[in-house]
């Protein structure tokens, strides 16, 4: 087989971190309970939150559109994040270190806080 169409790449690395922004995003807005401003940051955090979500769902539908499926997703003993996937009958594998999983995250949110489009995700 020939090499794995990069967007399909592009798009497991978007599922992966949209996925794990909006894990993030839940936990922060859960902290910030206990600001004083929370009824503020609780609307900031739902309007990153209907963002990231649409960005999750559009990397869902786009990847299921090229044939592209996700079977397995796992934290590995090395705490990476391992990512499974089938694509025309063969096994791909992709595996993001947590530290490059958080910078991802970042730019993402830096991106839907900017309200525009930042550099692309993934390889």
């Amino acid at each position: 087989m020939g090499m794995l169409n990069p967007s399909i790449e592009h798009g497991v690395y978007q599922y992966v971190v949209t996925l794990h922004l909006l894990k993030a995003l839940e936990l922060d807005r859960r902290q910030a309970e206990g600001m004083k401003l929370s009824r503020i940051w609780n609307g900031v955090f739902e309007h990153l939150s209907k963002a990231a979500e649409r960005e999750h769902r559009e990397a869902k539908r786009s990847l299921k559109k090229q044939g592209c499926r996700i079977v397995l997703e796992e934290l590995t003993p090395e705490r990476n994040y391992h990512v499974m996937y089938v694509v025309r009958g063969y096994e791909f594998h992709c595996s993001i270190m947590p530290v490059v999983l958080k910078g991802k995250c970042e730019e993402k949110l830096q991106e839907l806080l900017s309200g525009g489009r930042a550099q692309p995700i993934g390889p």
